[in-house]
């Protein structure tokens, strides 16, 4: 009864939106460069002006131009959301917040315009209009899982997704680090986070020729946590004076990226299943910072960021533009997935740092986020938060996963003419 009485309010409260729209209020992994000494640095330690947060509402980004290379299968699922394992014990409501935000920018499209023209399964902006305001106002009065799960088996129908060649493809997981970073060089903080260059020339270098005099320097972090915070294209700075301000991604060099994980698989130091950020770090720590300066500029690229104020439970800004949201955004292939779109995933996720084991669920999540090392229909990132835990169990995903896309009804089973 508490849930009928629930979708009574929600529907009335439906129907006095019905004739507006949705209320509005980088490249990817990549590695730093370890290459400077600092000698003879001066750094005045003035205090840092807080930037204005960026903007909450923006247009949807362009969809790619090109088609996608490969084919994929969509299956309609007869037995609808029965099928999906782990559903009936799911909790989607970090969906459904992450694709309120993502209907928050899509109130700004062009309603007849496709979500990607290559794409049209995903059909217009105009045939997500009412799933988008039933979301909204859903979200307004703070649902229970149940009454998350009867909203989208109500808007939405299961797809599943699988390639000529894979029934199921890689879920690998990142997150926002946490970097303790001062204004001034130290033997402790020696390595740069710098905003993008004013000129060209600089912000082609490539990693071995980046350092502290290229552009300006946002702030000084231990060589390590540089890396990881270049691996995850940004990350909360926490300085001395207790100010926390958002490293968000600015630009990159330009240059091809290449993992350093798969270069100590080459050289044997470490198996497949072995390379993670952990074991990344350890080998990074056993053999000391002149091996370690030399693995991080096996890769060229360079990512370069800017600051941003953090407001209060947001998390960094993906490629749609909107706050990501932990646990329930990923990063996919856009010429595959347009943003904003819905996806259940059966996977394995860690339940705690360390677990690589990991336990078989599912999850629903939306795709907000790409990355240069995302590709192809059947690949994803998922986003699991800020902090050192988030860090920890993102470290270890890396496990088969099956996907289901959720479309409105409407498109999934269009009317026959």
């Amino acid at each position: 009864m508490r849930v009928f009485l629930c979708w009574r309010k929600l529907a009335a409260l439906s129907a006095a939106i019905l004739a507006t729209a949705c209320t509005t209020v980088p490249d990817g992994p990549s590695f730093p460069d370890p290459d400077v000494e600092n000698p003879g640095i001066i750094v005045i330690a003035e205090p840092l002006p807080t930037p204005p947060p960026a903007p909450r509402v923006q247009t949807p980004p362009p969809a790619p131009s090109e088609p996608p290379p490969e084919p994929v299968i969509e299956a309609p699922m007869p037995s609808g959301f029965a099928s999906l394992a782990h559903w009936s014990t799911h909790d989607p409501r970090p969906a459904l917040a992450a694709f309120v935000r993502g209907c928050e920018t899509w109130v700004q499209a062009d309603p007849n315009a496709q979500l990607n023209a290559n794409l049209p399964q995903y059909g217009a902006y105009r045939d997500w209009q009412l799933t988008c305001q039933s979301a909204s106002v859903l979200q307004s009065v703070e649902p229970s899982d149940n009454d998350a799960r009867l909203f989208f088996e109500g808007w939405f129908a299961p797809v599943t997704l699988t390639t000529p060649d894979a029934p199921e493809g890689l879920l690998t997981g990142y997150y926002e680090p946490e970097v303790d970073v001062s204004v001034q060089p130290t033997s402790v903080f020696s390595e740069p986070i710098l905003a993008k260059p004013s000129a060209a020339t600089s912000l082609a270098l490539p990693r071995a020729d980046v350092n502290a005099r290229t552009s300006r320097v946002i702030a000084y972090g231990r060589p390590i946590d540089v890396f990881f915070l270049q691996i995850q294209g940004s990350g909360r700075l926490k300085y001395r004076d207790g100010r926390i301000l958002r490293a968000a991604y600015a630009a990159n060099n330009g240059l091809p990226y290449r993992s350093i994980g798969g270069v100590l698989i080459r050289r044997g130091e470490l198996t497949r299943e072995q390379a993670s950020k952990q074991s990344i770090a350890d080998w990074m720590e056993r053999n000391g910072p002149t091996a370690a300066r030399a693995l991080m500029n096996e890769n060229s690229r360079y990512i370069y960021f800017t600051e941003q104020a953090i407001r209060a439970g947001e998390g960094p800004q993906g490629a749609m533009r909107v706050p990501l949201t932990a646990m329930g955004a990923i990063a996919v292939d856009p010429r595959y997935h347009p943003y904003g779109s819905l996806f259940w995933l059966e996977t394995t996720l860690p339940t705690q740092g360390g677990d690589y084991r990991g336990t078989p669920t599912g999850i629903l999540v939306t795709a907000q986020d790409t990355g240069s090392a995302i590709t192809g229909p059947l690949r994803a990132d998922l986003f699991f938060g800020s902090g050192y835990d988030a860090g920890d169990r993102a470290g270890v995903q890396k496990h088969p996963v099956r996907w289901t896309v959720l479309l409105p009804r409407g498109l999934a089973n269009p009317p026959i003419s």
